[in-house]
């Protein structure tokens, strides 16, 4: 153990002589010798920023997976944007606000949901894997209401959900990344109104959703 730890302390011994020589060189003889980082021609080893303020913004897809509500059948598909700004203690660790627009066709179920995320990044290299967790709460749109058999959220309520994905790092402050994962959501009140236009039901109703990300971060 003594020759092994003799041997990487005379390495490095060796290593910080050698540039200590050749940055004397280039500077008394004007010889083009530099010194360089070993990661510069690495470009698998390019950092993203790690530490400090960020911001997230992505395009967001949610499907609900439970297609029967109650008596009630929906194949609900949201699409919208999501915008999260958060501070990063480490790559490890980061805390954010978030809120998203997300919309149906038809716009019955268009919500607002704001929330706070905890995202993990496992590495500092180009590409990392992540994950995240978020819970906040529904914002109704209260869009959809009007015409027979309509449907819209008259109460909102709790969401949490989690994510896995990865980020590619285009420069050290600028990256993409793709996520999948699951959303619960659960509505205090939804109406729906019969073949006439008028509220029939007033339910308290639940989704989970397959939720897929895409976006860029910064």
């Amino acid at each position: 153990m003594k020759k092994i730890l003799f041997f990487v302390v005379a390495l490095a011994m060796t290593v910080v002589a050698s540039a200590s020589n050749g940055a004397k060189n280039n500077e008394e003889t004007g010889s083009p010798f530099e010194t360089v980082s070993v990661f510069e021609d690495q470009p698998a080893h390019l950092e993203f920023k790690y530490y400090g303020f960020y911001g997230i913004v992505d395009y967001t897809f949610m499907t609900n997976l439970n297609k029967t509500n109650y008596e009630f059948t929906d194949n609900i598909v949201l699409n919208g944007v999501t915008a999260i700004a958060g501070f990063q203690m480490r790559k490890e660790s980061s805390f954010g606000l978030g809120v998203s627009y997300l919309a149906d066709m038809n716009g019955s179920f268009s919500q607002l949901p704001i929330f706070v995320e905890l995202r993990s990044h496992y590495t500092r290299q180009r590409v990392t894997p992540f994950s995240s967790i978020q819970m906040g709460y529904v914002i109704p749109m209260n869009s959809g209401a009007g015409g027979p058999n309509y449907t819209k959220i008259t109460e909102g309520g709790l969401t949490f959900g989690a994510e896995v994905g990865a980020r590619f790092a285009i420069r050290r402050t600028i990256g993409i990344h793709l996520s999948v994962g699951y959303q619960f959501t659960q509505l205090n009140q939804v109406e729906r109104g019969d073949e006439h236009g008028v509220p029939a039901t007033r339910l308290g109703e639940y989704f989970n959703n397959f939720k897929m990300a895409f976006g860029v971060n910064f």
